[in-house]
């Protein structure tokens, strides 16, 4: 009942904010620019003190009322410095570096006891270079881009499907957004334009895995230590082939990349990621205030923990909407089915079972008021073809309080419904941040 009664205030008050706007918002055109009789303030952009370098300072507090010890109460007091430079050369080159650093300090307020030194040694503090490029053009028609970035396939804010290249990091599942948690991976891109299309073939240069909870927190059900994972230092490729018309865009994949997820094998001490091969598309089309969009992926090579030298296909379809219909709301759907060939059932033995057949719902509603000033978020995602197999929801509202002054609030409640989900059902969290940007 009480998850209920949040999924309906929280959709109602994110509808109900425009109501006075419902008819204007139905237009066939949703690019033209509409008057408002509301004059926005300017904000005057403040010169940076080293020209190109722009940051941020956050201060984030996030609280479990009902987390199991030690990560009962106050759980998290992250303090973060994030530094973007960011210059481009007469000649047209372009290089952009940043890196974020941050510090809990949850850490020395509570008893470091409690904690497994694997926590500790992952979430106390970190320094992270992220985008670290240089980009330019060899010839009229043809872009490099070399270095740390982010590639994204496909067009789903909130489910990955042909979105395969870059990890991402999950130790907070639910939190924020994916876009937020990719990881910048060193590659060498390059973009030919042949007409409405784009050729982009793509050296992946550094091969980086996903970050997940580590062994002893909140979000890490597992009663031993998941081995490292193994380091490679080979190169895998990739490529796009994508085009842009009149009302719609189609987008072709292909890659040879190793297996983010990976597995054990009983004989090395860590986690393996063998190559797998995908190939996948993404098709979106625009009317009026609807984007229709799919993705499709197959996976060849896939190997398990519990299924020995066993290789496995899986085939991965996304449907998707996004309405804007509504003056300043966001309304989107995305549903995923994942399907194995030749199923076997030693998949559920995994630590999270395999099933042959695998579904994701995700509901999501923004709406954004008082000149674009406060922006109110919900998201629902379920997994299961009945919706009953766990999943989350987070509603949030972000103010810009001044200029360069910001703060976010929000709520995840954690839903179970399957292993992994009953594992973590009782993390339900309140979050706090305010951030400044200089």
């Amino acid at each position: 009942m009480r998850r209920i009664l949040l999924s309906t205030l929280l959709c109602g008050t994110l509808l109900h904010a425009n109501v006075d706007d419902d008819l204007s918002g139905f237009e066939e055109d949703t690019t033209t620019t509409v008057e408002s009789n509301t004059t926005k303030p300017v904000v005057q952009a403040k010169e940076p003190l080293i020209k190109g370098l722009t940051g941020k300072l956050t201060q984030q507090i996030a609280y479990g009322w009902n987390t199991p010890e030690p990560h009962d109460g106050i759980n998290s007091f992250k303090s973060s410095l994030f530094l973007d430079y960011e210059h481009k050369f007469e000649s047209g080159i372009k290089i952009k570096i940043n890196a974020k650093a941050y510090y809990d300090s949850i850490y020395k307020i509570k008893d470091k006891e409690d904690f497994s030194t694997q926590e500790i040694d992952e979430l106390e503090s970190e320094v992270e270079l992220f985008d670290a490029y240089v980009e330019g053009k060899i010839a009229e028609k043809f872009d490099y881009k070399i270095g740390r970035q982010v590639v994204v396939w496909g067009r789903s804010d909130t489910i990955r499907v042909t979105d395969i290249l870059n990890p991402i990091d999950n130790r907070r599942p639910g939190m924020v957004d994916i876009e937020d948690l990719r990881l910048p991976v060193s590659m060498a891109k390059f973009d030919y334009f042949v007409g409405d299309w784009r050729i982009t073939p793509i050296a992946i240069l550094e091969q980086r895995f996903s970050k997940n909870p580590p062994f002893g927190t909140a979000f890490s059900p597992a009663p031993v230590a998941m081995p490292e994972d193994e380091e490679y230092d080979d190169v895998t490729y990739a490529l796009s082939i994508g085009g842009e018309f009149s009302g719609w865009d189609i987008n072709f994949y292909g890659a040879k990349v190793r297996s983010d997820s990976g597995y054990m094998d009983g004989i090395n001490p860590t986690l393996q990621h063998d190559k797998i091969t995908m190939l996948g598309s993404a098709l979106n089309v625009t009317t009026g205030s609807w984007l229709f969009k799919s993705e499709l992926a197959y996976f060849d090579g896939l190997k398990y923990s519990t299924t020995g030298n066993s290789e496995f296909n899986r085939l991965d379809f996304l449907l998707g909407f996004e309405y804007n219909g509504i003056a300043d709301t966001t309304i989107s759907y995305d549903f995923v089915k994942r399907t194995m060939s030749d199923y076997d059932n030693r998949l559920l033995g995994e630590f999270i079972p395999v099933l042959e057949d695998e579904y994701q719902h995700a509901l999501r509603i923004t709406s954004s008021f008082k000149n674009d000033t406060i922006t109110a978020n919900y998201l629902i995602s379920l997994f299961g073809k009945s919706l009953d197999e766990g999943g989350f929801q987070r509603a949030w509202i972000k103010y810009d309080i001044a200029d360069g002054i910001n703060a976010n609030i929000g709520v995840v409640d954690y839903i179970g419904g399957s292993k992994m989900f009953d594992a973590i059902e009782e993390n339900d969290m309140l979050f706090v941040d305010v951030s400044y940007s200089f």
